[in-house]
């Protein structure tokens, strides 16, 4: 029976002829998702600062993934791979990993092989189990094999096993009296574990079973060691850079620079995963749309998902000229504040996360959703006109995933105006060009689904020179509303009233660099123009 049971599942494993390390795929989708396996280790660099790697163990590690470090997450490198090229680095690091025998630690880890060398399925069935869709159960239960089913597909997990190395190339610390800090630049590393048909064959070849006889129990056990497990390249990215930083102006409890190792080492972490999440096929979750008003789904923390994250909606369509069935985008949603807490082995009774939509046509039951991660960041340029006028652009930064709130933007904006004439009072040059800029909250109200309304409030400064003085400057409150409209699913039209308000003194600083604040006097008393309503009108296109 057990031998039944591990042919089975390596006839799961070996689907193919040939496995395909990750690469960025465009055009494909597939329809399933399976949780990826991450092996991480943070390179040390004689010659360089250790503080990521100091702080290695203490990495948040994604909910997402099956997280099989092995017991050191620290990988030391010498001196002479900092002289290395990219290419040659990547190299090193592939003939290191199976040099050292990495391929056979996560194997022996994946099948839970004993001090004694025995080795059994637990693991690999638990992990099929928590892999497991509310899909995956019904099929189970069709096939009239019940866990047995799931417990099987749990092998072919194995074929999507990775391994992440973050190797800082430059770390430097900062503590000035003002600001506390590290930046780091590095370089991070990813290879795929090679575990083909003749891999799997070399592999079953040395597992020992209960019934083989000690000294049968000994060779394969001692074999076994001997075994070796390659990697292919799967995505790997140069000069990226970290910083985490600390006030410590009006701070009564600020980190030390021992903890901010922490979040230096976390925040590199975070940042390449993001790059996998949304470049690499194998990480993207795909999942059906199980019900409409609103669009909901079978996913949630167990995939990781956060506020605001982007999803493709997909239809599959039959071309009559080709006689294909090929993948055709339909609407475009993000996820909601209500993510279902779904960290369970399924059962067919799944919680679901709710989406709204952003973009596209007619969502249907059944349609595939499959995450398509952006930056959130989104530029807008446009021209003013009325009371204050002139070129307007900014920044527009979804934060959900760190306030839970949908469609909540941090804003920048700034603008320019030119040539305006003074009331010549205390400013007695002819025109003047101004300057401003302002940061708020504004809040996405979708009143359809291409239509986005964004009420938001800003505060800012607006400021101006003349011959006397170098800076001439007052506060300034920015109130006013953006109604954009979707001409494609990152590209908006916008039209935005906003009404400004100058308040407080005007601050003045001469030639000599000295402040002085000029009291009783008003920005809208010396210069024309400048408060009350305006309209903008540009593009705002979301990266």
């Amino acid at each position: 029976m057990f031998v039944t049971i591990l042919l089975v599942s390596v006839g799961v494993v070996c689907k193919s002829d040939a496995q395909q390390a990750a690469k960025p795929v465009k055009g494909k989708v597939a329809e399933t998702y399976s949780r990826i396996s991450l092996t991480f280790f943070m390179g040390s660099t004689a010659g360089v600062n250790s503080a990521p790697a100091d702080a290695a163990m203490n990495i948040k590690f994604s909910d997402k993934y099956f997280n099989h470090n092995l017991n050191n997450l620290v990988l030391p490198l010498g001196q002479d791979f900092k002289m290395l090229t990219y290419d040659k680095k990547r190299s090193y690091l592939r003939e290191m990993l199976t040099k050292e025998g990495v391929g056979r630690k996560m194997v022996a880890k994946w099948f839970n092989r004993q001090e004694n060398g025995m080795m059994g399925l637990d693991y690999v069935h638990q992990c099929g189990l928590y892999n497991a869709t509310d899909q995956d159960v019904k099929m189970a239960v069709a096939a009239k094999r019940g866990d047995a089913f799931l417990k099987d597909a749990g092998q072919n997990l194995v074929n999507k096993t990775y391994v992440l190395i973050l190797v800082p190339n430059d770390v430097k610390s900062k503590d000035d009296g003002k600001i506390r800090g590290w930046d780091c630049q590095y370089d991070f590393f990813f290879y795929q574990l090679i575990f083909t048909p003749d891999v799997v064959a070399n592999f079953y070849n040395v597992w020992p079973y209960e019934d083989d006889d000690a000294a049968a129990k000994q060779m394969k056990v001692a074999a076994f060691d001997t075994l070796t497990f390659k990697f292919a390249d799967a995505y790997s990215k140069s000069f990226q850079s970290a910083s985490v930083s600390e006030t410590l102006t009006n701070n009564k409890k600020p980190k030390s620079l021992d903890q901010l190792k922490s979040d230096l080492a976390n925040r590199m972490y975070e940042s390449a995963t993001f790059l996998l999440d949304k470049d690499l096929e194998d990480f993207r979750v795909k999942v059906k749309v199980e019900k409409l008003h609103p669009t909901r789904a079978k996913i949630g923390k167990k995939e990781a998902l956060k506020c605001d994250q982007q999803f493709f909606v997909y239809q599959y369509k039959f071309d009559e000229s080709k006689g294909t069935v090929s993948p055709v985008r339909q609407a475009v949603v993000r996820s909601t504040s209500k993510i279902a807490n779904n960290k369970m082995v399924a059962t067919g009774a799944s919680p679901m996360s709710s989406f709204y939509q952003t973009y596209g046509g007619t969502i249907r039951e059944g349609m595939i959703l499959q995450q398509k991660l952006d930056f959130g960041i989104s530029l807008v340029a446009g021209f003013e006109s009325g009371g204050i006028g002139g070129m307007s652009g900014g920044l527009m930064l979804r934060t959900g995933q760190f306030t839970n709130v949908t469609g909540l933007y941090l804003m920048i904006d700034g603008g320019y105006d030119s040539g305006k004439p003074t009331k010549a009072t205390t400013f007695t040059e002819s025109k003047y060009n101004f300057l401003r800029y302002s940061i708020g909250l504004g809040k996405g109200l979708r009143l359809a689904r291409i239509v986005e309304l964004t009420p938001n409030i800003q505060y800012g400064i607006e400021q101006t020179k003349d011959k006397t003085y170098k800076d001439i400057s007052t506060s300034i409150i920015k109130a006013g509303a953006m109604l954009g409209i979707n001409l494609m699913h990152n590209v908006y039209l916008v039209a935005q009233a906003n009404y400004y308000t100058p308040f407080g003194d005007i601050t003045v600083k001469n030639q000599s660099d000295t402040k002085s604040t000029l009291k009783g006097q008003t920005w809208d008393t010396e210069f024309n123009d400048r408060k009350g309503l305006s309209i903008m009108g540009g593009l705002r296109i979301e990266f």
